[in-house]
Parts: C-alpha cells; sequence; structure tokens
C-alpha cells in the first residue's frame, strides 16, 4: 500500500486596485498616482502538502461546489492517487455534491477531545477544520506572504493581476503543516 499525501487548502481574493498607504515627502510637494478601484478580482486556491510541495490555481468567477471538485482531481493528478486533503467549511467545499464526489458518506471522528467531520473515499479523504480556527490551516502564512509581496505593486487592471500571481506564488516559503494541525510548536 502507498503512504498517502497531506495537503490542506485555502483561497484568498485579491482586487484590482491600489491599497492607501502613508508616505514621507518633501514639504509643499504634492505626490500623486493614478490608481484603479475595481471589483475585478481573482480567487486563488492553494494547497501545500506535508512534504513541503504546493499547488496554486486562481479564477475570476465566484467559487462554487464545481471547483470544489474540480480542485480536488487537480489534487490527486498533482500529487497522486492516495490523498487526505484538509479544507476549511466554505460553502463550495462544505457540499453535499462534493461529498458524492468522493463517497457520498460524510462521517464525524473524534480527534483528541474534538469531534471532525470528514469524508472518505477508496483513494481520497476529505476533513474539515472546525468553524472559525484559520489558525490551524497553514495556508493563512501562504496568503500573508502573498499580500506582503504584493503590498508595493499597483494593479491596474485584470491581465496585470493574473500576471502577477504565479510570480508572487513563487516568492511564498511553503510552511511545514503539522504544527499546524496538531497544535505542537516543533521550533
Amino acid at each position: 500500500m502507498s503512504e498517502k499525501t497531506v495537503a490542506v487548502v485555502d483561497q484568498f481574493t485579491k482586487h484590482v486596485g491600489t491599497v492607501q498607504r502613508n508616505g514621507w515627502f518633501p514639504i509643499g510637494s504634492n505626490p500623486t498616482i493614478e490608481t484603479a478601484s475595481s471589483w475585478d478580482s481573482v480567487t486563488v486556491l492553494g494547497a501545500v502538502t506535508d512534504d513541503g510541495e504546493s499547488f496554486y490555481t486562481w479564477t475570476e468567477e465566484n467559487l462554487t461546489r464545481h471547483h470544489g471538485i474540480r480542485l480536488l482531481e487537480a489534487l490527486k493528478e498533482r500529487f497522486g492517487e492516495e490523498l487526505v486533503v484538509f479544507l476549511d467549511r466554505a460553502s463550495y467545499f462544505y457540499a453535499r455534491d462534493l461529498w458524492e464526489h468522493v463517497s457520498g458518506e460524510r462521517e464525524t471522528e473524534t480527534v483528541g477531545d474534538s469531534s471532525v467531520l470528514c469524508v472518505r473515499g477508496d483513494d481520497l479523504e476529505v476533513w474539515y477544520f472546525p468553524p472559525k480556527l484559520p489558525e490551524l490551516n497553514a495556508v493563512e502564512g501562504c496568503w500573508d506572504q502573498l499580500q506582503e509581496w504584493f503590498k508595493y505593486r499597483l494593479i491596474p487592471d485584470l491581465e496585470t493581476l493574473e500576471e502577477y500571481i504565479p510570480r508572487g506564488a513563487k516568492a511564498v516559503s511553503e510552511p511545514d503543516i503539522w504544527p499546524y494541525l496538531t497544535g505542537n510548536d516543533s521550533s
């Protein structure tokens, strides 16, 4: 039997436009910069495995349960057939269609003193983080790094944003997921 790969997944939305920041300028100067504000955005789905590998994909569409299913298929293709995936309870991940895609049966497991929901298939297991505990998800730290990478970049349009996402993702250092999942700080 092959060893299973464990992956944690999260999503991040980046809007076209700029972030207003204070700065130092000579007295009497009136610095200006053209900015763009827009409702246009890209949602990035990211995964980090227990081997430190990562996977990022993005879409301009609002996420649906179909995106959740396609993401699971892409993760299986990228990381192998035997896969355990940890997801949050966003509606596009926490949907009956996704459960049926995996196996159809949602279960509650006891882990330590907590109840955790999971769906087990033949070659895929999906576990759900407890609600309102983003600190358990290691990918949240990836989004912090990506947000920092975008901090001083002008994003005037959707095309520029889509060009920048893979560049920003390359600057992300993937964390060890186990301290997040177990609550044990290894440092």
